[in-house]
């Protein structure tokens, strides 16, 4: 169906009025509210978050990793990366959840003083959100969650909530030894 209104040259609508007739009074964007780039993914089927600001690159899953003998089970191994050798750690032992196969991609992250590969299993998107949309966790968070979720955001269309990780919690208790 089409609008049968054909705009008169000759009555000549102001720009007012044609803006009045098709504007949706409910999406009014606040530009001048400030905003943080996370980088979302998924970790054992669940959404995750990291600040973009700690992520320095993203990377295929097919990087070859080279075990070393002795290390935790939270680390999966070290890549060889442009010169540099990083480690790669494995969240899950960390964050008290299921393992899965090694095939997700790598992001390069950086916390607590220190630079290390981390899998995921699947990148979801990097995208800019209102720091309005974040909200304090809930005390009914999973203990093992809690000291390393900084913020929770709700998208609008019913999804699950995606925990915001603190990248500096999550290197130090890997430092500690934790997980």
């Amino acid at each position: 169906m089409t609008d049968s209104r054909q705009p008169d040259p000759e009555a000549g609508d102001t720009f007012a009025q044609a803006f009045s007739e098709h504007s949706d009074d409910t999406a009014i964007v606040d530009v001048n509210e400030p905003s943080q780039q996370v980088v979302l993914f998924q970790l054992s089927g669940q959404p995750f978050a990291l600040p973009g600001h700690a992520v320095s690159e993203i990377l295929k899953g097919d990087t070859p990793v080279y075990f070393v003998p002795g290390l935790p089970d939270s680390t999966e191994g070290v890549i060889h990366l442009r010169g540099q050798i990083e480690s790669l750690i494995t969240l899950q032992p960390l964050l008290g959840l299921p393992t899965t196969p090694a095939d997700g991609m790598l992001l390069i992250v950086k916390g607590a003083g220190i630079r290390s590969a981390v899998r995921i299993d699947q990148l979801e998107d990097v995208c800019e959100l209102p720091v309005s949309a974040l909200k304090t966790p809930p005390d009914t968070l999973a203990s093992t969650l809690r000291p390393y979720v900084s913020a929770l955001w709700q998208p609008s269309d019913g999804q699950p909530a995606t925990a915001l990780l603190d990248p500096d919690a999550l290197f130090q208790a890997y430092q500690q030894g934790l997980g």
